[in-house]
């Protein structure tokens, strides 16, 4: 046989379509998680380029020349958003307002007037919201990316999907270094969030796809890997660049994603996807390349494949959700659903419903804290910084946990860490009257708060596809992802809410954290049990397995033993 024969003793994993894992699938597996890096920095840069340093209003000679030469008693005070002349009343001892005006000359600022677009374009005072609404409209954009890049991945492929939208995040990444006013500025922003989700959600299941179903859970965990490492390597990018203007962070930011020019070439479309639509072609490429890197059997490796095909008989009329091949074997059931069969079936809705709300807590959570890390007291850089590498803690825990622990168990585990966090941060805050050691642990409460939610992020990315029928599982995730963005466009204004309640985002965050310990117990287990493939197989297990009647089982058991 040829050189693809090598290697080839060790029998095929026939449930696995690459046969087995492979100096392919290594490679693969660091594009895969590399492309990791441009969705995080389009996404989170604004962290530094959006940054609002303190100012006050600019001098003004006006003032200078009429009030203070006239009157010693007058004198001007120039506060954040507006200009007071004050009448000092010795005699009396009181300061009494004689006129107050805005900025009409501008602001003067901490830093450099070009270090952000904040300071550039003065969003500050009565402008302030302009500066939140470009993160809202990058979550906005994230809506309608979720709502349709899973479906579009599905039909046109994960790797078209990924590609196409990778090259215009490189596009208009650059572009908006080159905003001439905040509309366009807002416009481009828009376009990178829906872009961004374009990437995240096919790369998301192009990584699924390329994990043996045993070691799956590894995706998840590398991938959350793959995350914290690119907050992280964010916060000294954007310190070595503080005395430049944010423009070119936004440039340095935006080159993460030159791989684009090349992946064409470097990156293969899921094999699993090839099968499920027939592509016998594409799939013949890919396999000779696998069997060569891995140095497996071809031909052997052509029986998997074409097993998976057969399997699968084409359908290119819309198959309602009761209608089944008949005289076949539940492998070659044919069914095909939308994101309406979620709201049609009563059991899948309510799960769904369920979920929703954790999507939306952990959205409105990890990006309220993490929107907000650089406010905290003392270094902004550093502060993003720790609040990034934390989340390894999750990492390692996340991980260590999913060999041991089921998913929904793992998700009551970190919520339930992150509202007693967050609740104690929030207690520490309000109570610490200018401590600095309650200051300190308020802090540090906060970021093991952030780690938490880190955490449980990531294990919901698992869980929730695991929880729909096969040809469901994209629409399922993609229809929670869209609706978490809703917590997602909320979450710039935390920051906002602080200034004017100090405690009112950590007891919200707190609180949601802590109704997801308990409406989770609703939503069956999936660790161990098979992936469901049909609406049939999903609506006897929601029956048979959600949290609160599986449990009563297993105490019924115990009982009776």
């Amino acid at each position: 046989m040829g050189s693809s024969d090598n290697g080839s003793d060790k029998k095929l994993d026939e449930n696995y379509i690459y046969g087995r894992w492979g100096n392919y699938q290594v490679i693969q597996a660091a594009l895969i998680f590399y492309n990791i890096l441009p969705t995080a920095f389009q996404l989170l840069i604004g962290v530094f380029i959006g940054y609002r340093p303190t100012f006050q209003c600019s001098s003004s000679s006006a003032y200078e020349n009429i009030t203070l030469t006239t009157n010693s008693s007058y004198f001007v005070s120039y506060d954040k958003c507006h200009i007071k002349v004050l009448y000092n009343d010795t005699a009396k001892k009181t300061q009494t307002l004689v006129k107050k005006t805005t900025c009409f000359e501008g602001y003067q600022y901490s830093l450099e007037k070009d270090r952000s677009y904040v300071t550039e374009m003065d969003l500050v005072c009565d402008q302030a919201y302009l500066g939140e609404l470009i993160q809202t409209l990058i979550m906005t954009g994230q809506l309608v990316g979720a709502a349709f890049a899973s479906s579009l991945s599905d039909k046109l492929g994960r790797k078209t999907i990924h590609l196409t939208s990778h090259l215009l995040t490189l596009t208009f990444g650059i572009g908006v270094a080159f905003s001439p006013n905040y509309v366009t500025l807002a416009a481009l922003k828009f376009v990178l969030g829906v872009l961004q989700q374009g990437m995240v959600m096919s790369n998301t299941v192009l990584g699924l796809e390329l994990f043996p179903e045993q070691t799956r859970f590894y995706s998840e965990a590398i991938g959350l890997f793959s995350w914290t490492t690119s907050l992280v390597i964010m916060a000294p990018v954007a310190y070595l660049m503080r005395n430049y203007s944010w423009r070119y962070l936004q440039v340095v930011g935006t080159c993460f994603s030159l791989i684009s020019l090349a992946q064409y070439w470097i990156q293969d479309e899921s094999l699993r996807w090839l099968a499920a639509n027939g592509k016998r072609e594409a799939a013949d490429k890919v396999m000779h390349k696998v069997a060569r890197w891995n140095k497996i059997n071809y031909e052997e490796l052509k029986k998997i494949v074409d097993k998976k095909m057969d399997s699968i008989k084409p359908d290119t009329h819309k198959v309602n959700e009761t209608e089944t091949t008949t005289n076949s074997a539940p492998s070659h059931v044919v069914e095909k659903y939308s994101a309406l069969t979620i709201l049609r079936n009563k059991s899948i809705f309510l799960i769904s419903l369920i979920l929703w709300f954790i999507w939306v807590t952990n959205t409105v959570t990890y990006f309220g804290l993490t929107l907000t890390s650089t406010s905290l007291a003392g270094n902004r850089f550093l502060n993003f910084f720790l609040s990034s590498i934390v989340e390894y803690i999750a990492v390692i825990c996340e991980f260590l946990m999913l060999r041991r622990l089921g998913r929904r168990t793992i998700l009551i585990i970190f919520h339930a860490v992150c509202g007693v966090s967050l609740a104690s941060a929030t207690l520490l805050n309000y109570f610490s009257g200018g401590n600095s050691r309650m200051q300190m642990a308020s802090v540090v409460t906060t970021f093991l708060g952030k780690s938490a939610i880190s955490g449980s992020f990531s294990t919901l990315y698992l869980f929730t596809p695991e929880l729909y029928p096969t040809n469901l599982r994209n629409a399922g995730i993609g229809v929670s992802s869209a609706f978490s963005r809703f917590g997602a466009i909320l979450s710039p204004f935390a920051g906002t809410l602080a200034e004017e309640i100090p405690w009112a985002p950590g007891t919200i965050f707190s609180a949601m954290c802590f109704i997801v310990t308990f409406i989770i117990l609703y939503v069956p287990e999936t660790r161990g049990v098979e992936l469901p493939h049909t609406l049939k197989d999903v609506k006897v297990w929601y029956s048979e397995n959600s949290g609160i009647r599986q449990r009563k089982k297993e105490n019924i058991i115990e009982l009776k033993l």
